[in-house]
């Protein structure tokens, strides 16, 4: 059975760290919901920032956006390249229906993504 635990050593939870990805970020695209940026740790696994706007709506579709994107890394580990830190942006059109079509976007963003510089 695979790991699908999510402790906090996974979690980007500091400024400075969102912050980090943002300035050394090699790898940034854009999907129709989601703005993802990684940037190396050099660690052996990847963490994981989330970020949703008031913009985005109210504080239970904030949540809810959240806790989809928590869940789809939680489940799915390996679409995350290990040694990286991501920072996940919601755009404030943010409209996925469900967990599966917002997995099938993640996933074809990181699979096509390029780096940036480097």
């Amino acid at each position: 059975m695979l790991d699908e635990r999510f402790p906090k050593n996974h979690r980007l939870r500091k400024r400075r760290e969102f912050k980090y990805v943002k300035d050394n970020k090699v790898i940034r695209t854009v999907t129709k919901n989601l703005v993802i940026m990684a940037a190396p740790n050099y660690m052996d696994w990847s963490r994981i920032g989330i970020t949703v706007s008031k913009k985005v709506g109210h504080a239970v579709k904030r949540n809810r956006v959240k806790r989809l994107l928590r869940e789809v890394y939680r489940r799915n580990k390996t679409i995350f390249k290990a040694g990286y830190d991501y920072v996940l942006i919601a755009k404030t059109n943010f409209s996925p229906a469900t967990y599966d079509e917002l997995y099938q976007e993640i996933a074809q963003a990181l699979k096509t993504a390029t780096c940036v510089k480097r």
